[in-house]
């Protein structure tokens, strides 16, 4: 028998589709799914895409892993790197978000790659390898059953060419703001980590009036609760969902299985029976676990916790990628600190956050810059209104800002001696 409740939404689906008319869609209209969309459908095709881009994400480091790094990887303007599981990943979401919400290339999304590296022809083996990952593991039968209107379908099966790839990857160049709804997406966040065969983490968020509302956090190389972070989990993984108040987990073999299965199965109602939920964990701060990012160029960029006593004496768990997030908001982890309030230090992109997010705040834990402010992601596509990042568990909160504003406060005074003496040793 079909899930009722899937039934509901489906036909609510329905009532809600609308033929092209032919004009230009104005930027309310152009959203992330239309304006009146439901979030618990949205949440169902975010587990979806997050999902199937884990998927291929796993094809793409199981064909080159033991390869070096030169070997299948190139370097951005910022001397980052990116591969094609990063590009395949994007263009596999952007292309799935396009067909099932029905808004087509009208599609809202801030994605952190762009097709610079692609287009200029020195990478054609790469553009022809993401075509070809496309063309084997897109979702093409989902994809179909899930089209709500004829002019939003997307590509033939197996069909997709080298020109669908740059056309999808130019589609994430949103400029976000505080108007409507968009997709947040960074398809590898921890490239690094992906090409060591180590965390890495494909995350999905939704933005709307500056405020995110839903996140889906993809961790394909994570390990059950407690298990070693450091490497790979065979064979495990996870999907971490959070919208309002409720949020969840599943392993990602399980989630893949019902994405196959009848879109019954994919009813928001239905994922959130199938996900264990996330709670937070309290504790003391004496006991408390923190998240720090495996390389150390993303870590504490502010010195904050080698000067405090509190802080260092803490027990860590590094890892590449958002992934964190998960750690917090399962009660791996209580605090995940990411310093940026020097003023010299960039901004922090809301791919990097945004997913994680709503999954830590409905998990019951609390997010904030290193300041307390609330996290502003209307100010385009950096965080330009915040410095640096805190999300905890809640209770140890306003203790660690306490904390941080008092060895901030002690580093100002000194006037940056501490500083002094490191660039001299």
């Amino acid at each position: 028998l079909k899930d009722p409740v899937f039934c509901k939404c489906r036909a609510f689906r329905r009532r809600l589709s609308v033929r092209p008319c032919g004009r230009t869609c104005t930027s309310r209209a152009a959203m992330g799914g239309r304006p009146d969309e439901s979030l618990d459908v949205l949440l169902d095709l975010a587990i979806r895409a997050v999902a199937f881009g884990s998927r291929i994400s796993v094809a793409v480091q199981a064909k080159h892993r033991g390869a070096g790094a030169q070997a299948w990887s190139s370097a951005k303007g910022d001397a980052s790197p990116v591969t094609v599981g990063d590009w395949a990943v994007q263009c596999l979401i952007v292309e799935f978000l396009s067909v099932a919400t029905g808004v087509g290339s009208d599609l809202r999304l801030v994605g952190e790659e762009d097709a610079d590296l692609l287009k200029d022809g020195s990478r054609d083996a790469e553009l022809q390898e993401v075509v070809a990952l496309l063309n084997e593991h897109f979702p093409f039968a989902e994809a179909a059953r899930l089209d709500r209107q004829a002019g939003a379908r997307g590509v033939p099966r197996g069909r997709f060419t080298e020109p669908d790839v740059i056309a999808l990857l130019q589609r994430g160049s949103d400029a976000g703001g505080r108007e409507g709804r968009f997709w947040v997406l960074d398809p590898i966040d921890g490239t690094k980590g992906f090409i060591r065969d180590a965390q890495y983490a494909i995350g999905l968020g939704l933005v709307e009036r500056g405020s995110p509302v839903l996140g889906v956090i993809g961790s394909p190389n994570l390990p059950a609760p407690g298990g070693d972070v450091t490497r790979r989990a065979e064979g495990e993984g996870w999907v971490f969902a959070g919208l309002g108040d409720w949020a969840g987990a599943i392993e990602l073999g399980d989630c893949l299985r019902r994405c196959g299965c009848d879109a019954a199965s994919g009813a928001a109602a239905a994922w959130r029976e199938a996900f264990g939920r996330l709670h937070v964990a309290p504790c003391a701060a004496a006991e408390a676990v923190m998240c720090e990012s495996f390389e150390l160029s993303h870590r504490d960029g502010d010195g904050i916790r080698p000067r405090s006593e509190l802080l260092s004496a803490m027990a860590d768990r590094r890892l590449d990628s958002m992934s964190k997030y998960g750690l917090v908001a399962r009660g791996d982890a209580h605090i995940y600190l990411r310093g940026g309030s020097r003023p010299t230090k960039r901004p922090e992109t809301l791919w990097d956050h945004c997913p994680g997010i709503p999954i830590v705040l409905a998990a019951g834990g609390r997010a904030t810059d290193l300041q307390g402010r609330p996290l502003d992601f209307g100010t385009g596509r950096y965080l330009t209104e915040n410095h640096g990042i805190l999300a905890t568990n809640g209770t140890l909160h306003a203790e660690i800002l306490a904390e941080i504003a008092r060895v901030s406060e002690m580093a100002t005074s000194d006037g940056g001696a501490e500083d002094k003496k490191r660039r001299m040793a």
